[in-house]
């Protein structure tokens, strides 16, 4: 199509998206609302010959669900796509279109023809309060989706716990229980609000010590299997030498919708770095595996 308009430019929001979608994490979501702030978009509109302006036009997923389209360049038009018009403005005219005028309008669908990432209400409310300068914006996003709950789950299994496991070592490995998991898990909940909302119990946790050798010990932690998304975890394992206190951490993560593997076996290094390091080995040869790749870090 033919748009006699200039381009945009939004190379480090499209980089954001892209990181997200394949990634979706706390610090990617974050990264991503910061990225969008003070970003423009073309809007497709329609004439409304009553008013005498334009309005976007709305698309629908396949459950019904209706959202804004919006496009971060014209290379993200599909081909052949004509519009009525195009409206380009600032992102957070596009949350105050649908913030402040409610309508059956669930949200925005970026690049709905090739990206298709969707910026669902809570998504909008969290971009307002980054804009207004809220100190706890990053925190604010709703515990009632989805959404929230894989993020906050990915959070304390890939950053929380790795964290307190390589700065404390065996302090923290000896004071780990079930009750102290649960607690983990909890506190992002605790912090917006919104304790009620919490779904995970004591009981929702399984743990098991094994000391092995003299020199090689492990703590295999079953995960809730209530809202277990992609990137959440179905186990951890912490594994350590008593002899020289050197600790690892590695857990089996379930696998993003878009790929084949079910489950991947990831480690968390000392540095903070996150690796998918090969398919999930079968429920008996997981710890073997991990023994494997301990014994030869």
């Amino acid at each position: 199509m033919s748009i006699k308009m200039n381009d945009i430019d939004n190379t480090k929001l499209e980089e954001a998206m892209q990181a997200y979608m394949e990634e979706p994490d706390q610090e990617k979501l974050i990264k991503l609302v910061y990225a969008i702030q003070e970003t423009k978009l073309f809007v497709p509109a329609m004439e409304v010959q009553k008013k005498g302006g334009f309005q976007p036009y709305v698309i629908k997923n396949a459950q019904g669900d209706m959202y804004m389209p919006a496009f971060t360049s014209m290379k993200k038009f599909p081909q052949n796509q004509k519009y009525q018009g195009m409206l380009k403005i600032q992102y957070k005219q596009c949350v105050s279109m649908l913030l402040d005028h409610p309508t059956l309008v669930q949200g925005i669908a970026l690049n709905p023809f090739s990206d298709n990432l969707m910026l669902k209400s809570q998504m909008l409310e969290l971009s307002r309060k980054v804009e207004q300068g809220a100190k706890d914006a990053p925190k604010a996003y709703s515990v009632k989706t989805d959404d929230f709950r894989m993020v906050v789950r990915y959070n304390v299994e890939f950053h929380k716990i790795p964290e307190k496991l390589f700065a404390e070592k065996t302090a923290f490995i000896h004071s780990l229980t079930e009750e102290v998991l649960c607690e983990m898990y909890k506190e992002p909940y605790i912090e917006v609000g919104q304790e009620k909302q919490y779904p995970y119990t004591n009981d929702s946790f399984e743990m098991m010590e094994l000391n092995i050798r003299d020199d090689l010990s492990m703590i295999q932690v079953i995960a809730p299997s209530a809202y277990l998304y992609q990137t959440n975890c179905r186990e951890l394992y912490i594994v350590w030498n008593p002899l020289t206190d050197q600790v690892g951490y590695y857990a089996v993560e379930k696998g993003l919708y878009t790929e084949e593997v079910k489950f991947h076996l990831s480690v968390v290094r000392e540095d903070g770095s996150k690796e998918k390091l090969e398919e999930a080995p079968s429920d008996g040869n997981v710890m073997n595996r991990i023994m494997e790749l301990f014994g030869g870090a």
